[in-house]
């Protein structure tokens, strides 16, 4: 499966998430949101894998820096998405994390 990787250096944190909002219109719902996990990283593919979740992604972009992926996931978390056990921006992203990737949680997924 080809990873469709979209380029978002020049967006916001909320651009980016609105953005994948309206790539996919179900998750305008709050309820469609909670079973959507959104997270941040540096290897794409090694993360996907790690979470079982090749299949599932429904989306993947580029950041400018690390500092705006880490704030995709902290308004993510205040949009309604899952993105893991901590509850804060950032969740363990490093110098290296200028990806987002978000993925349907269903029973194969490892969050």
């Amino acid at each position: 499966m080809e990873i469709k990787l979209f380029d978002c250096r020049d967006c916001s944190a909320a651009e980016i998430l609105d953005y994948m909002i309206k790539l996919n219109p179900a998750l305008r719902y709050a309820a469609n949101r909670r079973r959507v996990y959104v997270g941040a990283t540096g290897n794409i593919a090694e993360r996907l894998y790690r979470h079982n979740a090749r299949e599932n992604l429904i989306f993947c972009a580029q950041t400018a820096h690390q500092n705006v992926a880490a704030k995709v996931e902290e308004l993510a978390h205040e949009y309604g998405f899952n993105i893991g056990e901590v509850k804060w921006g950032g969740n363990g992203t490093n110098s290296y994390s200028i990806y987002v990737y978000a993925y349907r949680i269903t029973p194969s997924t490892i969050e």
